[in-house]
């Protein structure tokens, strides 16, 4: 169920303010909770489609666009998993500019492919005529000569000036020179773009940020690399033809060079394909060419999933690592059941190893899903083999597996009864619950197996069964909060800092989180606090409260990474703040909003780690606090909380820095809420739990930027106020928290896995908390302090 884009972007929609309770949350009044049925289909992700059609042939001479639509005429509405979706428009490499003109500069510092001499004050300059073109009209317009060799050029130019251009067309910045001279150069060589970028100097000196610095030249660097582009296209200045199946390109010689490792050791191994003007390829295909000509020149690969999976694999033969990067990662996040029995077979292709341990892990995460998949029997036996015995097979109960099992027996009913022990002595009957046997003995074996034969696997099952046992990819780390004990002579705030080892389901439902320690938190402890990591290797913490009246709330920040004993104290906040979400975007923290001494703010600031220094940025266009935030595709986004006046908010906001009004509503929740989590998950915002004037909430609803709307999903299973949030493993993770209605405080870990629409209780907290953040730090590093600490503290004393 959708929920109408056209209602109000007013942050302010939201009910009356409410009384207040103990925590200074609104007071909820009772109610009987309701949430819309509808489970999540994941509609984020795209179909697969029953054919994938042949490649297209294109006629000699013709110049197609470098972004290559290579499924142009492919059908999305049928698929083997529901309704078309639509695609991307386009998967673009971030890296490849600065790839290309890095090797672009290699090049030019080994006189390597360059086809123009340029003379400025007596000194002679050889460059590749078409990266100067990218900037220059001077150049462009020679470009479209005949490409031979031509006498050197004479300019009456500044020769620093002309450096400094020369600087500009290969890494994207002006070189050191005079900006008087600078913009001479820049008119007699038709060079808009670097005159703006004098102007601009001039007007920054002495205030320009180091961080304004690298972003102009990224995206300086991309616009020099569309000009490139664009005299392809037009075909200005091709000095090389190529032909492949009777598909024939004209290209540049120096920017093929650059944008491809497999051109580039071609033209430069003087072999015969470096000479001449035209060069056959026999061994690859007229459809793999366009795409690596189109690649090099763009950075850009347009293909629905499929012509990802092709063009995956001609990067990864003909040497295109940013290309082959590019469509892994697509590969990677567009998973369902069906792509991921695709892929099986390229399980052991050199290079494509970690596109394959993405896809196992989702077959092991979404095995009921995978069985409902009509290509589901075509898995080997080996493999299925392989799941049901991992100890990671991650399942409701053990009966999903032997289900998995029976579906898979049933579609080859040839298969010797030996072999089909042998597969079903990988499901753990002994893991299995009273119910869940009972389950299993009336579902019994597809024929022509036996009813014996599940007896006896039944009896020789190991009692009790052994435990499935996953060890997550990285560190989950929950800091401090608060133990909502009712005497307040008692209660004082966490210090413990915890992490998760391991996950492990044992005999029927038990599950459990196994927990490890770290260095715990500066008395007195706190909570209401917000942490992040910049680079998964180290925690900040900052702001919080150390104890229960408004005046205790805190803005110093703590530091800690695996390399060090204890927590560090860095530079304080500017504004003592609590009930705030601390973020990590463009290697800086943002803190945003909160409240102080019982009033909310909306004011928002920075960290910047290599300076240990906070520093205002643009404020929320509303004060609020209990919020929540998460960052999608680079982007900063806001939902929900308290306004000034203790009111229940439904916004979502896109917060950008870099205005100077940086708030933008969108599509508001389908409910108001606060004391909620928000986190980013396959390009969705997904915002679960939380209370409202009537209590708490279970609603869980998800956000889709394409369409600007929400669809409600699964509930929560139970209340979740205060919680805190992850995504780990492609599951959202919400853990601890209370009920506003009876106070109670929540121990559970509750997952929720998009592909299969269900929440699964992972198990507990070391201890009930609330009011606390949680975050991932790279797993390696903690493991290491962890092994540490636990030798010291085996060590006998003295």
């Amino acid at each position: 169920m959708r929920v109408s884009t056209h209602r109000p972007s007013d942050p302010g929609r939201a009910s009356l303010p409410a009384p207040k309770d103990s925590l200074d949350l609104p007071l909820p009044t009772r109610r009987s909770p309701s949430w819309p049925p509808s489970p999540d289909d994941d509609p984020g992700l795209p179909p697969f489609p029953r054919e994938e059609p042949g490649p297209k042939s294109m006629a000699p001479g013709s110049l197609p666009s470098p972004a290559l639509t290579l499924e142009e005429d492919e059908d999305r509405d049928e698929d083997e998993g529901g309704a078309g979706v639509a695609e991307p428009e386009g998967l673009r490499s971030e890296e490849h500019p600065s790839q290309f003109f890095a090797e672009a500069q290699r090049l030019r510092e080994q006189r390597l492919l360059l086809d123009e001499e340029v003379s400025v004050g007596g000194r002679v300059y050889g460059v590749h005529r078409v990266i100067l073109a990218a900037v220059s009209s001077l150049f462009r317009d020679r470009l479209l000569g005949d490409g031979g060799p031509r006498a050197p050029l004479n300019l009456d130019v500044a020769p620093r000036a002309w450096e400094a251009v020369v600087t500009f067309a290969y890494e994207g910045v002006l070189g050191p020179a005079p900006p008087r001279d600078v913009l001479l150069a820049a008119e007699a060589l038709g060079a808009p773009r670097v005159k703006a970028a004098a102007q601009r100097g001039c007007k920054a000196i002495g205030s320009a940020r180091d961080e304004d610095q690298q972003r102009s030249q990224a995206e300086e660097l991309r616009e020099s690399l569309r000009s490139i582009e664009l005299l392809y296209q037009e075909g200005v200045g091709c000095d090389l033809e190529l032909e492949a199946a009777g598909c024939r390109l004209r290209v540049h010689r120096a920017a093929l060079a650059c944008g491809s490792e497999f051109f580039g050791a071609m033209l430069l191994s003087g072999m015969k394909e470096s000479q001449g003007t035209k060069v056959s390829l026999h061994t690859i295909s007229a459809q793999d060419l366009r795409l690596l000509v189109s690649f090099a020149y763009s950075g850009v690969v347009r293909a629905k999933w499929p012509g990802l999976l092709r063009a995956a694999q001609a990067a990864l033969l003909y040497q295109s690592s940013s290309c082959l990067a590019l469509c892994q990662n697509a590969l990677a996040q567009g998973l369902n059941p069906a792509r991921c029995l695709v892929l099986f077979p390229m399980a052991d292709a050199p290079g494509l190893e970690r596109l394959w341990s993405k896809a196992r892990h989702y077959l092991l995460t979404h095995l009921p899903a995978v069985t409902l998949c009509p290509s589901f029997p075509s898995l080997p036996a080996a493999c299925l083999a392989e799941l049901l015995d991992s100890d990671e097979l991650h399942v409701q109960e053990e009966f999903e597996a032997f289900m998995a099992a029976r579906v898979w027996l049933a579609a080859h009913p040839e298969m010797p009864e030996s072999e089909a022990r042998a597969l079903l002595h990988c499901v753990r009957f002994g893991r299995m619950s009273t119910r869940e046997l009972r389950k299993v003995r009336t579902t019994g074996l597809p024929p022509p197996l036996s009813a014996d034969l599940l007896h006896q696997l039944i009896v020789e099952a190991e009692i009790p069964g052994r435990a499935r046992r996953r060890e997550p990819d990285q560190a989950l780390i929950v800091i401090g909060g608060d133990g909502l004990r009712a005497d307040m002579a008692v209660r004082q705030p966490s210090r413990k800092v915890w992490w998760a080892r391991a996950f492990c389901c044992g005999t029927g439902l038990v599950r459990t989180v196994e927990w490890g320690r770290l260095p715990t938190l500066p008395a007195p402890g706190r909570f209401r606090h917000g942490a992040a990591s910049l680079t998964g290797n180290e925690l900040y913490v900052c702001g919080g409260q150390d104890f229960y009246c408004n005046s205790s709330t805190l803005a110093s920040t703590l530091r800690w990474d695996p390399s060090q004993e204890d927590w560090e104290e860095m530079a304080p906040l500017c504004q003592a703040r609590c009930f705030f979400p601390l973020v990590a975007l463009d290697g800086l923290l943002y803190a945003l909003g909160g409240r102080d001494n019982g009033v909310a703010l909306n004011s928002v600031e920075t960290y910047n780690p290599e300076l240990n220094v906070w520093r205002p940025a643009p404020p929320l266009p509303v004060h609020c606090f209990a919020h929540a935030a998460a960052v999608l595709d680079g982007r900063l986004y806001l939902s929900g909380g308290c306004g000034r006046n203790g009111q229940f908010l439904g916004s979502l906001l896109h917060y950008d820095p870099k205005l100077e009004k940086p708030g933008t509503f969108l599509c508001p929740m389908g409910v108001s809420r606060a004391g909620h989590v928000m986190a980013a998950l396959g390009g969705r915002l997904y915002v679960a739990g939380g209370l409202d004037e009537t209590g708490d909430l279970l609603s869980f609803e998800a956000y889709d930027l394409r369409t600007n709307s929400w669809t409600h999903l699964a509930p929560l299973p139970s209340p979740h106020v205060g919680a805190a949030v992850a995504v780990l493993q492609g599951e959202l993770l919400v853990l601890g928290g209370y009920s506003h209605r009876t106070y109670a405080l929540s121990h559970l870990v509750h997952a929720y896995c998009p592909g299969l629409g269900r929440w699964l209780c992972l198990g507990a907290l070391p201890r009930p908390r609330a009011e606390m953040p949680a975050c991932l730090l790279k797993l390696p590093m903690v493991q290491h302090v962890a092994l540490v600490s636990s030798q010291l503290q085996s060590k006998p004393a003295g």
